[in-house]
């Protein structure tokens, strides 16, 4: 029963988690699908090195590019191969994300 309960809550984790934290930072994963970037917001605390993993799911969007314009970050993102972005230590307040074309975007709240 308790390998059980394990497992769930492993998968579980594994469904919801959206940022990793570790000795160095946290890593924020973001995948790309059909509706866009999911998740399409993460809260992080400020004073936290910061690195986007973005692994884009599909062929059918627009969002074959993630833009940062407010850190002059423009990548392409290949199919279903992580690009890691690192974003440094952030302050407080809100950075967007967008697709190249800005049509679908995200957030990352520092707060």
């Amino acid at each position: 029963m308790k390998f059980i309960i394990v497992i769930a809550s492993l998968i579980f984790s594994f469904q919801f988690a959206s940022a990793v934290s570790n000795e160095s930072g946290q890593i924020v994963e973001l995948k790309v699908t059909e509706k866009g970037f999911v998740p399409e917001k993460v809260d992080v605390k400020p004073g936290t090195s910061v690195v986007l993993k973005i692994t884009r799911k599909t062929d059918n969007t627009c969002a074959k590019q993630i833009k940062i314009s407010s850190r002059n970050i423009k990548k392409d993102l290949p199919l279903d191969k992580a690009v890691s972005i690192d974003l440094g230590k952030l302050e407080k307040g809100d950075i967007t994300f967008a697709c190249g074309m800005d049509m679908m975007t995200g957030h990352i709240i520092v707060q």
